[in-house]
């Protein structure tokens, strides 16, 4: 699966634009999570490195938490127990328009809890910011691509 701003992903009968994409390099990871925005709602969601993933993340920004960081490395948020799986310092690109992010370094740590639930803190230089969500089926998604508008009427 690869995105681009402009395709259009559907996700729980909602029509959302991606409107960029967010690169996070990490020391011996990549993650790819491309912002939608839709119906009112933005979602992040996450683009795997393979096409064997049959499940995708899905997360919502949400106010951040009373933590500081670095956070600990198990967490109690939303009546359940979330634990550290990945953290580091990433250099992060960004294609298209993720407002609140730019191109540079961040601090991420990502956090699992049963039923495929996420969390995941972002130290910006010049904010934290954090995200919520899920794991779904791909079957749950439907990618169109952006069309070139080769009208020259």
């Amino acid at each position: 699966m690869n995105l681009h701003p402009r395709d259009i992903v559907g996700y729980q009968g909602i029509a959302f634009e991606v409107e960029g994409v967010l690169d996070y390099q990490l020391e011996r990871q990549e993650l790819r999570l491309a912002r939608l925005a839709g119906g009112g709602q933005v979602r992040y969601l996450e683009i795997p490195s393979g096409d064997m993933a049959d499940r995708v993340v899905v997360l919502a920004e949400i106010a951040p938490l009373d933590i500081t960081t670095p956070p600990p490395a198990t967490m109690y948020h939303g009546g359940e127990s979330f634990l550290l799986k990945l953290s580091g310092t990433a250099t992060v690109l960004v294609t298209g328009n993720v407002p609140g992010r730019a191109p540079g370094p961040c601090t991420l740590w990502r956090y699992r809890a049963a039923g495929d639930r996420f969390l995941q803190i972002e130290a910006w230089p010049v904010a934290v910011r954090m995200l919520e969500g899920a794991s779904v089926h791909q079957s749950m998604i439907e990618i169109r691509p952006a069309t070139l508008d080769t009208h020259t009427g």
